[in-house]
Order: structure tokens, then C-alpha cells, then sequence
């Protein structure tokens, strides 16, 4: 691979040792690319039985490789029901697994695109899922993902780390930092990381943790797991980030040792290289939280019950029962926390309740697809295709229906006189061939 900065091959080559040539022949070999399945949504074996070319990885439910094929082609991606990922970036949450709590209340503290924030979510401890992501651009991308994989215990928000140890306080079971790196393990997948890398950002990135790094205790009770987690190698942002955050108070935790074996100790964590493990690379630790938490902070409440009458607007157009409706200036959505901070998604927006009608919004289908009459098309319908460039298509539906592929939810539309109206989200709309060939 050229292009790559003189003095970061140095440091490889006194990192690695007589791995250095090995690392260099990886480099030059294509990127990897990987899935988690959303097992929120769907058994694993609907996602093998239709994506031709998935590998079981020897870690995490769902976790698969994708050695051949275009899954981001298969209607069932359009339905949430798996996230592209590669396989090292898996790694980390993965070392969660039976660790926590049930009901488990879990912040993402950076959390955007979202590959860690989808694998926490649909973790069967989580309870609570708070994903934040300090750039507000970045932070649309997040809600985007969270809303397509339909999940339900989801507080998405846009603050800085330090605003957020201010509004929770010593709240979380768990805290996750996937912090933000020099992304030295990303320069065979994105050539930009190679140009943008120095020594001097290397420093940079490595106070930037520290920084994050004290934030994210202030937000962990006592006894909490504190998962550090980056995409780069050098020891400054590793093995130093993670000896500073045992000196605020910790202790390391073991991983399974079916991660331990793909990877090699690295100080108190673990860290995977491309040419030992089938992925662009990553380091974790895993730590408990053995010093004094601060108090819990309690963001009161501000949404209101649904009333009855909006109740019963919602009720025309999908089942309602067991869900907890609020209201909030016209808006109606299953809360993931009552709460007064500014989100970008709090749990569910169902849609808006005006002028005597209710308008369904297109989380609700994804996160409730089940709840709704349903237009029912076989995954390679041609249908499938219309409806997610935009365009009306034929169908015997009257009213709001969930339009779905294979059983799975896209979106609504609204049936009347054989066709359905399409109201999948303008953003989202794509003419392009969804299947697998």
C-alpha cells in the first residue's frame, strides 16, 4: 500500500517487529467487510437463509463476515435487519455480552454512525440505550440508522461529553467510548486516514481521550464497566489511555476467551491486527469501576400522557395496546426516557395527532411494523423496487398500511382505489436494483 506517512511506518515496524512485513502484505490486500444481524427484528437464520456468502464469526450473536455478495442490495437492509460493520469493530460490544445487568441503562458516548449504538440496542440486557454524538452532522447519520433498525430503547442526542456527565450523572450500568482516533487501523479501507495521520494528531487525539475518558466516569455508577474501544495502534491512544483510566479509579475485566484468542494483549486490553485477524483493527479494554460514582442526576419529566381522544385517533391506524403514548405539542411517541434533554430520537415517534386525523411517522413502521395492516409483497416483487424509489404502487389497501418484503416493514403508504401513496422518506428514496443478484 503506498502513500502510507514515513514516520508511522517506523513506528509499526518497532511495534510489530518481525510482524512488520506480514502487517505491510495485509495492507495491500482488499478491506474486509462484515454484518451484525439485527436480532431485535429477526432470527439469525432469516438473515443467513437470504444473504448468500456470510461466514459465522467465532464471537458475538449475529456476527458475520461477508465474503461475497452485495448485502446492502437485499430489501431486508432497507428493513433494518442487519448493519454493515467490519469485523474487528465488532469485537468490542461483543466482550459485553452477559456482563451486564438486566434492564441495563448503557451509554454510547460516541457514538455515530452508529455500528456499536445497533449492536448495544439490540442486546437483550440493554434497557436503556443513550447514544450521543457531539457532531451535530454525524449525529443526524446516527438517528438515521437508529430509526431504520427499529429499535425502541433508544435516547439519541447531541452533546458534548462533559454537558452529558451534567445531565446523568453516576447513571449508566455501562459506558462505552469508541473514541475518536488517529484511526490508524482505517488507512486500508479509507486512504484519507493514511493523509491526515502525524504524530502531532497522534498527541492530540490522545488529550482528547483523556478528556472523554473523565467525562465518561462521571456518568458510571459504582461498579460499572467502562468498554474503551479505538480503530488505531498507536500506544499512546491504547495501552496510555487505558493505564489513565485505571488511575481515575478502575479495574481491568477479562474478555471472553473467544476474543481473547483472536487478538493479543495489549497493557490491560486487547488489540487486533489485519494481519492476524479478519478486519481493519481495533483496541479494547474493559474495565470496572471500583472508585466513588457521582449522583445520579433525574431529568424530570416534560412529556405528557396521551389523552384519550388522541388515543383513539392513533388506535384507527395501528394497535396501541401495552404502549405507553406521550404527547408532546401535537406529537405522540413511546418514550425510551422521560425526560427534559433535547434528542433527536426519545424511543418511538409514532406520528402527529392534528384537526381530528393522525399522520403516522416512518419510525413507527419499523420500530411497530407489526402493529399495523400490512401491504404484504414477496422480497423480489417488483414492487419492492417502486416503493423504495418513491413511487406509488398498485395494491388492494385502504387507509395507512406497513408495506412490507418478506414480512419485514420498509415504510407506510396510504391505500386507496388499488394503489398504495408511497410515504417512504424522501431522503431514503433510491432507484437502484434491490435484490441479491
Amino acid at each position: 500500500m503506498n502513500g502510507l506517512p514515513e514516520k508511522f511506518l517506523e513506528r509499526m515496524k518497532a511495534r510489530l517487529g518481525a510482524e512488520y512485513g506480514d502487517y505491510l502484505a495485509a495492507l495491500d490486500a482488499p478491506p474486509v467487510k462484515g454484518l451484525h444481524i439485527n436480532t431485535a427484528r429477526c432470527a439469525v437464520s432469516v438473515a443467513d437463509g437470504a444473504l448468500p456468502g456470510l461466514e459465522k464469526l467465532p464471537f458475538g450473536d449475529g456476527c458475520r463476515l461477508v465474503a461475497e455478495g452485495r448485502p446492502t442490495a437485499h430489501p431486508y437492509y432497507a428493513a433494518g435487519l442487519y448493519y454493515m460493520q467490519e469485523p474487528s469493530a465488532m469485537l468490542p460490544v461483543s466482550a459485553l455480552a452477559g456482563l451486564l445487568p438486566d434492564g441495563a441503562r448503557v451509554l454510547d458516548m460516541c457514538a455515530a454512525p452508529g455500528g456499536k449504538t445497533s449492536m448495544l440496542a439490540r442486546m437483550p440486557e440493554t434497557g436503556l440505550l443513550v447514544s450521543n454524538e457531539i457532531e451535530r452532522s454525524r449525529a443526524l447519520v446516527l438517528r438515521e440508522n437508529v430509526v431504520r433498525m427499529g429499535y425502541a430503547n433508544v435516547l439519541a442526542v447531541s452533546m458534548r461529553p462533559d454537558r452529558a456527565a451534567d445531565a446523568f450523572g453516576g447513571f449508566f450500568d455501562a459506558v462505552v467510548v469508541d473514541a475518536p482516533c488517529s484511526g490508524e487501523g482505517m488507512m486500508r479501507k479509507e486512504p484519507q486516514a493514511a493523509a491526515n495521520w502525524s504524530e502531532a494528531n497522534v498527541r492530540a487525539c490522545a488529550a482528547r481521550q483523556r478528556e472523554i475518558l473523565r467525562s465518561a466516569d462521571a456518568c458510571l455508577k459504582e461498579g460499572g464497566l467502562l468498554l474503551y474501544s479505538t480503530c488505531t495502534f498507536s500506544p499512546e491512544e491504547d495501552e496510555g489511555a487505558a493505564e489513565y483510566a485505571l488511575s481515575l479509579g478502575y479495574e481491568p475485566v477479562s474478555a471472553p476467551e473467544s476474543i481473547r484468542a483472536l487478538g493479543r494483549p495489549a497493557g490491560c486490553g486487547y488489540i487486533f491486527y489485519p494481519h492476524a485477524f479478519r478486519g481493519e483493527g481495533q483496541f479494547f479494554c474493559l474495565l470496572r469501576k471500583t472508585g466513588a460514582a457521582r449522583p445520579e442526576a433525574k431529568p424530570g419529566a416534560r412529556c405528557r400522557p396521551a389523552s384519550r381522544a388522541e388515543l383513539a385517533l392513533v388506535s384507527e391506524i395501528m394497535d396501541v395496546s401495552g404502549l405507553e403514548v406521550a404527547s408532546s405539542d401535537g406529537m405522540l411517541f413511546v418514550p425510551a426516557l422521560r425526560c427534559e434533554l433535547p434528542c433527536l430520537v426519545n424511543g418511538v415517534m409514532l406520528g402527529r395527532a392534528e384537526k381530528g386525523r393522525f399522520t403516522p411517522a416512518h419510525q413507527a413502521f419499523h420500530a411497530y411494523g407489526g402493529r399495523f395492516r400490512a401491504l404484504e409483497l414477496d422480497v423480489g416483487d417488483e414492487r419492492v423496487a417502486d416503493y423504495l424509489a418513491g413511487r406509488e404502487i398498485a395494491g388492494e389497501a385502504r387507509g395507512w398500511v406497513a408495506v412490507t418484503a418478506g414480512g419485514y416493514a420498509l415504510g407506510g403508504g396510504k391505500g386507496s382505489g388499488g394503489v398504495v401513496k408511497n410515504h417512504y422518506p424522501k431522503s431514503l428514496r433510491e432507484e437502484r436494483s434491490w435484490n441479491w443478484a
